[in-house]
């Protein structure tokens, strides 16, 4: 799982407090891990925050990429209830458990894939559907929801694209938030901690993965 760059600054800030609490640790297996280093990564992350709050791109992209998680969220209600349906209709449950994973880890190209597959599949099977009292406005909230999330999901992309042009100039500083701080310290924390639970707080993709999957949405996704 790839890190974005806005993603940077947040994660930093997890990774911070786990090597904050174990600095002394890690110091011992390496003394480049200083308080110094810890203190220095806690400034360079804030000065890249700092950028961040000035960057009225980057805000219109966090507004936009709310609105487009909410349009997701909309839909979770009724696909499990979608999902019971199918249940009694003794069709593959597959696709609506893998709707409802590609939601709560806000995978929206996934997402509308997904959907366009659910529309195929309730219009093969409309009659069947039917019977076992599927949602009347279903077809029609799945329609209204993969439209309004394609168009939120451009719009989200042409600022991220415009962002990127005006952003170039602080690549260097994005890029030593990265390779100098979380890079490092994920580095020696994963070998230290290797065999234990600890060592999910030093993997880049474990909290890319906290970052972005949907609040109160801990549990594993079922259709039940």
């Amino acid at each position: 799982m790839s890190i974005r760059q806005e993603e940077f600054v947040p994660v930093a800030d997890m990774l911070i407090a786990s090597f904050e609490r174990d600095q002394a640790q890690l110091e011992a297996e390496n003394e480049l891990f200083s308080e110094t280093f810890l203190n220095a990564f806690k400034t360079h992350t804030e000065m890249v925050r700092q950028l961040e709050r000035n960057d009225t791109l980057l805000i219109q992209q966090k507004i936009v990429t709310k609105e487009l998680y909410q349009l997701a969220d909309d839909l979770r209600q009724p696909l499990k209830l979608f999902g019971i349906v199918v249940e009694k209709t003794g069709l593959p449950t597959t696709i609506v458990h893998d709707t409802l994973v590609n939601l709560r880890l806000r995978n929206m190209e996934g997402l509308l894939v997904n959907l366009k597959s659910l529309d195929q599949i309730i219009s093969s099977n409309l009659d069947l559907l039917n019977s076992k009292a599927m949602k009347a406005n279903l077809p029609e909230l799945l329609e209204e929801k993969f439209n309004e999330i394609t168009i939120k999901s451009n719009l989200q992309s042409k600022i991220m694209q415009k962002r990127q042009l005006l952003t170039d100039a602080n690549l260097g500083n994005y890029g030593k938030l990265y390779n100098e701080y979380i890079a490092d310290v994920c580095k020696i924390g994963k070998v230290v901690y290797q065999g234990q639970a600890k060592a999910k707080e030093y993997t880049v993709s474990n909290l890319v993965k906290k970052l972005r999957v949907a609040p109160a949405s801990n549990k594993k996704e079922t259709v039940q």
